[in-house]
């Protein structure tokens, strides 16, 4: 009941260290790890241990928005990197290192936000070289690793790049959001940077919860409830794609996800879009605008629609109402 380590519970430390160690295949320890109030706060603290004067941090061109709020309240611009279908384009971040000072480069490899494309492997191990080349960190947000639907998961970059990567984490896509509990894994003097700005900024997190969390790690309950949240996943998601095929064919190209909770739709009728956001809310479906995953005006416009938190039937009527909105 009294104040502790602001790193976290050291149970729930340690269950996510095993955790990380079996099925992530990260070789860490507690030590390793600080807790946080979900992966924002994770995000907001790697840009503020790595805010240097007159650096920049870089994000692929569609990108999460929130991560580049949290550099630009760190005081660091972030610049738009062009990006495909097997993810950042990493002879831009090479350009780009060689004009600018980075300190950082923003990604989501094992489902790029939003497009849900995953990092080619030999792209990883090239961004690696130049993570130790120009000295930049990578900041890794794997905010929903354990949904992967058919195929295996590929090694988080911090399996094989602990010297250069940051690694964060939540249980919010796998558990529910207000549980509010996320960590990031690092090198222990980066963690230690880390839980001096926790003691500012939040104290001592919330011990009772993670210790809760902790218990459910170790009785079994999170692995058990990721293996059938992943198959009504992968059930839902099927569901959209038909929906999305018949009702929006026309007016976007789409590819089925490998895995996550959201399905990526470019479109190519602008004025679609336009109708679709225009009329949406007013329907009674939200989603986030098309502008707000875009860092760069040359950026794709789509929508990034997800299909976890519904059953299926409701998504399939909402696919429904979008399509007739776009067609108007």
């Amino acid at each position: 009941m009294g104040y502790r380590d602001p790193c976290g519970s050291d149970k729930l430390r340690a269950s996510l260290a095993t955790m990380l160690r079996e099925e992530r295949g990260l070789v860490v320890d507690a030590e390793n790890i600080c807790v946080t109030r979900g992966s924002q706060m994770g995000i907001a603290l790697a840009a503020r241990l790595l805010a240097r004067p007159g650096a920049v941090a870089l994000a692929e061109a569609l990108t999460y928005e929130p991560a580049v709020a949290a550099f630009q309240a760190a005081g660091v611009p972030v610049l738009p990197v062009p990006l495909d279908d097997e993810g950042i384009d990493v002879d831009a971040v090479e350009r780009a290192c060689r004009s600018r000072k980075v300190c950082a480069v923003f990604l989501t490899p094992h489902h790029q936000f939003p497009s849900t494309v995953s990092l080619a492997p030999e792209r990883r191990l090239r961004l690696v070289e130049l993570a130790r080349q120009f000295g930049f960190a990578i900041i890794e947000d794997d905010y929903d690793h354990e949904f992967r639907f058919g195929s295996q998961p590929l090694l988080p970059m911090a399996a094989y790049a602990p010297d250069v990567v940051i690694y964060v984490g939540s249980l919010s896509k796998l558990l529910l959001p207000a549980l509010r509990v996320g960590y990031i894994v690092a090198p222990a003097p980066v963690i230690a940077a880390a839980a001096h700005q926790v003691s500012i900024l939040d104290g001592m997190g919330n011990s009772l919860t993670e210790d809760a969390v902790a218990l459910l790690f170790e009785e079994g309950e999170v692995r058990r409830h990721a293996r059938k949240a992943t198959r009504i996943y992968g059930e839902r998601r099927d569901a959209l794609a038909r929906a999305v095929q018949a009702e929006l064919g026309a007016m976007v190209s789409a590819r089925l996800p490998a895995g996550g909770l959201a399905m990526w739709l470019e479109f190519q009728d602008l004025a679609a879009l336009a109708r679709i956001e225009a009329g949406a809310a007013a329907a009674g479906i939200t989603f986030a605008q098309s502008a707000s995953y875009r860092l760069s005006p040359e950026a794709p416009h789509g929508l990034r629609l997800g299909f976890a938190s519904h059953p299926a039937d409701r998504t399939v009527q909402a696919v429904r109402v979008l399509g007739q909105l776009g067609r108007g």
